[in-house]
């Protein structure tokens, strides 16, 4: 299980922006995203082509050390944070679901009564029965729409947002558009599956390319009823890691 980073910020997106929070990123996702754009060359030389998280989304290409419960605690202590929420994000951390070190520190932030997100892509369905603990989590589902380049069979699960929908503390999705029009049918046909409230946000992993998408997202989302999220991260910070 790999850690790629950590750090004391705000949330920067979604239902809960503004809040602050730890941020806990994993390592490995089961999707690509290439239709995003972003590029990046690995210290292979290799060039990567995926997502804004996209050193984490394809870690194996990077060389980030294998974490577990003990250090993973301590790094929760470190940042002396009780009123941040503890956003475990990736990549896809529910990947690690099944790993003993990642259910032990999900179990220790429960007991610790901290407010657990998960920012997930919602294509793998939490194991609720054997991770009890997850019932006690709040989901933040990033599902993504053509503009990720990935298949419709590989991007929504059904099953997955039915679930999580049914059992978790909470839920809601936070789509990333261009602002094109077409984005708002595949978003309908998600919510026909499984109804819950939206959060639109521009494209962009910079300050100038949220320029160009976020007046075009909010007029959608004023024109069809959502609710519109900034990149509040991307507009203070740029596209610096770590904040």
């Amino acid at each position: 299980m790999k850690l790629i980073e950590h750090f004391l910020s705000i949330q920067g997106e979604g239902a809960y922006a503004g809040r602050l929070a730890i941020f806990v990123r994993f390592g490995g996702c089961n999707l690509r995203c290439a239709g995003f754009g972003v590029r990046l060359k690995a210290p292979s030389a290799k060039e990567l082509i995926g997502c804004d998280t996209i050193k984490a989304a394809q870690c194996e290409n990077f060389d980030f050390k294998d974490t577990n419960f003990s250090e993973l605690k301590n790094i929760i202590k470190s940042h002396n944070a009780p009123n941040a929420i503890i956003v475990l994000s990736g990549g896809e951390p529910l990947l690690h679901q099944k790993n003993a070190d990642f259910k032990d520190f999900l179990r220790f932030l429960v007991e610790q009564n901290r407010q657990v997100h998960f920012e997930s892509n919602g294509t793998i369905e939490p194991d609720f029965k054997a991770l009890p603990e997850l019932k006690n989590c709040y989901f933040a589902l990033s599902v993504k729409l053509e503009n990720s380049g990935e298949s419709k069979e590989k991007r929504i699960n059904a099953r997955a947002l039915k679930s999580i929908f049914a059992n978790s503390k909470g839920a809601f999705y936070k789509f990333v558009l261009s602002g094109a029009d077409d984005e708002i049918r595949e978003i309908k046909e998600i919510l026909a599956i499984q109804n819950g409230g939206v959060w639109l946000m521009p494209l962009g992993a910079s300050k100038n390319e949220l320029e160009i998408t976020a007046p075009k997202v909010a007029r959608l989302a004023i024109k069809h009823g959502f609710n519109y999220s900034d990149r509040i991260h991307i507009r203070l910070w740029d596209n610096k890691e770590g904040v």
